[in-house]
């Protein structure tokens, strides 16, 4: 288990500059079941939803690939993953760079906008690891959102969720939110990059000399280097705000 102030980053065969550059990874397009032997579309409910924790999953927990690095040591997992459609929110880059690199997602108010997410349906057995990627307590804290207004893919919707909220505030951009580009979004009131221009502007923000690449390696390299480049990004960051936000420390559940 991870101390306070660290922050379990699941293995991976990529390279740190291809994996950084590739987040979110590969979403499907339809809700699916994850488990050790891969994913396959599956229509999610009932049973397979039932006395589980409804999760909000915005980035690279959408994909079977970074579903599969997580849990890489359970010698079983399965995992709902429900496809849906959060109104009055978008999804933008957080002011953080992860352990491996990449500058993660974090959902954010955005009246108007419709964006597409997923609800990861995560039993008791699951958390624990879940909260230890998401870094609960330090980088991330774990919320009861309610008010919401998120559509689910075969009918039905959720006004609560649970989801991560970064501690740091979303990544400020010339007074700008800016949104993730992988991520289908309607009426989205801000800028849209993919993760290598995330990066690349990140770099030229902390006025970092080398190559991007070399940013990418030194910040999986070196926690403490990380820790302080990300610590600049927060100074100005926007805050998380939404009315229906109830943050539950660890040990409450």
């Amino acid at each position: 288990m991870t101390n306070a102030g660290t922050m379990y980053v699941p293995p991976s065969d990529l390279d740190p500059v291809e994996r950084a550059m590739r987040y979110p990874y590969a979403i499907p397009d339809c809700s699916f079941i994850f488990d050790k032997a891969g994913w396959r579309p599956a229509e999610i409910g009932g049973a397979l939803t039932a006395g589980r924790h409804p999760v909000i999953a915005c980035g690279s927990n959408r994909s079977p690939d970074q579903l599969a690095r997580k849990y890489f040591d359970f010698d079983a997992v399965t995992i709902s993953v429900q496809r849906g459609w959060l109104r009055d929110f978008d999804v933008v880059y957080a002011a953080h760079i992860t352990g491996y690199g990449s500058i993660s997602a974090c959902p954010m108010p955005a009246p108007g906008a419709c964006v597409e997410v997923s609800v990861a349906w995560l039993s008791d057995g699951l958390m624990d690891r879940m909260h230890a990627t998401e870094g609960r307590g330090h980088a991330y804290d774990y919320a009861e959102l309610s008010g919401l207004d998120l559509a689910l893919e075969g009918g039905g919707g959720l006004d609560e969720a649970f989801a991560y909220i970064h501690r740091g505030g979303a990544l400020n951009i010339d007074g700008s939110l800016v949104g993730l580009s992988e991520i289908a979004v309607q009426d989205r009131p801000w800028p849209s990059w993919p993760q290598p221009r995330a990066i690349a502007e990140v770099h030229r923000r902390l006025n970092q000399g080398g190559t991007v690449e070399d940013f990418i390696r030194e910040n999986a390299a070196d926690r403490f280097l990380r820790l302080a480049r990300e610590a600049v990004l927060q100074q100005d960051a926007h805050p998380f705000a939404h009315r229906g936000c109830r943050v539950i420390p660890a040990g409450t559940e």
